[in-house]
């Protein structure tokens, strides 16, 4: 297991993937890059991400020309798509996808990020092959677990299980994964945005005078927004609902705040449109492996491009400084998290030098 950096993780799903394409690139060692997707075709998966690819810059017009109508996002970005298939060429029907088949990619968050996927593979013209699995049971947003045994539960089910019947999950997840939970004790308390709301507030308050346009995906409309709203302040959900709106998503103002509350400003690798953005990957670290996996781990330390870190302390001399910085970001979101679960469980969690990478037999 190789740690995706928090510059990436935390980014909407076109840095998501970009960052770990541009990371598996590195590597010289893989050969697929699996992913699940509510469809499961991934002749039209990649159909649509080529075209999205080359007609990026349309695409991205006609979604703020639609947003100024007074669309929301997720509808602006299905009308633009549905201007840009209706003129030429794609309006003599010589793209393969129906219209409605196309839109409706878009409607469903497996498959967007599998877009995404897509669309990194494409403009970086990587050797790596995609592959899709299609996702089975419960869909992205359903909140109930369903019946035991006769649904894979959703993610977000069992989010919402572990805050207001956490016993209830045992069934939907796996024996390792629910004792873990339970020896931890994130099985009674589970941590969640509103943990961080104090330390958010605190992050808003102070640099409010400033503003908070650098940081990344915030834009100076909505930097001026959390200014004007700061005294109403209650939470992080709390404040993350107060400030949503038909162009901004709850799902997009909170991704914001953890690039706030993490010091995550844009940067500049960021700012070129596809197919010209190369998202840096200056080192992998290694989290974990299976002992059957040391083949593919030896391959990886003979092919790949760029520093494998093991072990943190051997970071500073393995990075130069530009690299070693952005590691420092994950370092620092790993202590936030530790240092808030510290308190609330009332005892000390290994910081990130003490914690060696997880071998399994």
């Amino acid at each position: 297991m190789i740690e995706l950096p928090a510059l990436y993780a935390t980014a909407s799903a076109e840095f998501f993937a970009q960052g770990a394409v541009a990371l598996l690139g590195q590597l010289n060692a893989i050969d697929i890059l699996s992913f699940g997707s509510e469809l499961g075709d991934l002749s039209l998966i990649t159909e649509l991400a080529r075209f999205l690819t080359d007609n990026h810059s349309k695409l991205s017009l006609f979604t703020n020309h639609f947003l100024k109508e007074g669309l929301s996002f997720p509808a602006a970005r299905e009308q633009a798509l549905r201007k840009l298939l209706s003129g030429p060429p794609c309006g003599a029907g010589s793209f393969p996808l129906s219209m409605d088949l196309a839109c409706g990619l878009f409607s469903s968050p497996n498959n967007i990020l599998a877009l995404e996927y897509c669309k990194a593979l494409y403009a970086s013209k990587s050797p790596i092959r995609p592959f899709t699995i299609q996702r089975q049971g419960a869909g992205y947003h359903d909140a109930a677990l369903g019946d035991s045994g006769s649904l894979i539960a959703s993610a977000s089910a069992i989010r919402k299980a572990l805050s207001h019947s956490p016993a209830s999950i045992e069934a939907y997840v796996p024996r390792e994964i629910y004792r873990s939970l339970s020896e931890t004790g994130l099985l009674t308390a589970p941590l969640t945005e509103d943990d961080f709301s104090a330390l958010l507030y605190y992050k808003l308050l102070m640099e409010q005078e400033q503003g908070f346009a650098s940081y990344l995906d915030c834009t100076g409309s909505l930097s001026d927004k959390i200014r004007k709203n700061l005294p109403f302040f209650d939470s992080f959900t709390g404040f993350c609902t107060r400030l949503k709106s038909k162009d901004l998503t709850y799902t997009r103002i909170s991704r914001i705040f953890i690039h706030i509350l993490l010091n995550l400003k844009t940067p500049g690798c960021f700012l070129p449109a596809l197919p010209d953005r190369r998202l840096p990957a200056p080192y992998a670290r290694l989290l974990g492996f299976r002992e059957s996996a040391s083949p593919l781990l030896a391959r990886i330390k003979k092919n790949s491009n760029i520093p494998l870190i093991a072990k943190l302390a051997s970071a500073k001399r393995l990075l130069d400084s530009e690299a070693y910085h952005l590691l420092n970001s994950d370092i620092r979101c790993s202590m936030l998290y530790n240092q808030t679960a510290s308190r609330r469980f009332g005892k000390a969690w290994l910081n990130e030098f003490q914690q060696p990478p997880i071998i399994l037999p």
